[in-house]
């Protein structure tokens, strides 16, 4: 769900939406020129708002700026693509089934190693805070309590990301977190899958009794049920 579909969002969130999203989903093409005006007239909100949007986008390699041209549309290898915003955008777009597959991708190569060093480096404390995620996973599940599941899943992974104390795992964590929430917003009613809980339990024991191996092994079982 994009700014444009929420009630109560800003003009300069729904502007950023409207222009990202074109961009992604190729109604504004690649190497298309883009002044304020035309943006202004795009989107139906002021100058201001539209410069504001045009300077995030690009941050995030979608426009680049150039004084007396205006705002350039650049190809997506430009994009970054770790940024949540355009992740979000090429979601929800006909880029859909590529993107989920790059990020399938991603976690394969990195979230399995990630749970090892977990494993190897966690704190106690950080330890039986997986215990207690595990366990609120488990209840969320069972209840089929969506947004308690989605809950306890980001901080799952964000916990294991802080005890693997890489901070290059860290660049790649939005990204997956964009994926997680993804998956678990198009659920539908009582499809929480128990299968699934069980097995962030069985990663969460895995790395608090510090056994790297069946904590990866675990991570790659659940990338492959759920990714």
């Amino acid at each position: 769900m994009t700014a444009t579909d929420r009630p109560g969002t800003s003009a300069f969130e729904r502007t950023l939406d409207r222009i990202g999203s074109d961009i992604v989903e190729g109604r504004l093409a690649s190497g298309a020129v883009c002044t304020v005006e035309g943006l202004t007239a795009r989107t139906g909100h002021s100058r201001s708002v539209v410069r504001e949007a045009t300077r995030v986008l690009g941050g995030l390699g979608l426009l680049e700026g150039k004084a007396h041209v205006g705002h350039t549309v650049l190809p997506s290898e430009r994009w970054d693509w770790l940024q949540p915003r355009v992740l979000r955008w090429s979601l929800a777009s006909g880029r859909r089934d590529a993107t989920l597959l790059a990020i399938r991708e991603l976690r394969t190569a990195t979230e399995p190693e990630c749970a090892r060093l977990a494993a190897e480096r966690r704190s106690s404390a950080a330890g039986l805070e997986l215990r207690t995620i595990g366990d609120a996973l488990l209840d969320a599940a069972a209840a089929q309590d969506v947004a308690a599941f989605l809950d306890a899943d980001l901080r799952l992974h964000r916990l294991l990301r802080q005890a693997a104390a890489n901070p290059l795992l860290d660049r790649v964590g939005d990204a997956i977190d964009a994926a997680l929430r993804d998956r678990v917003d198009r659920l539908p009613a009582g499809a929480i899958d128990l299968d699934d809980a069980a097995l962030h339990r069985d990663l969460a024991s895995a790395v608090e009794r510090r056994d790297g191996d069946a904590a990866a092994a675990a991570m790659r079982a659940i990338i492959v049920r759920t990714a």
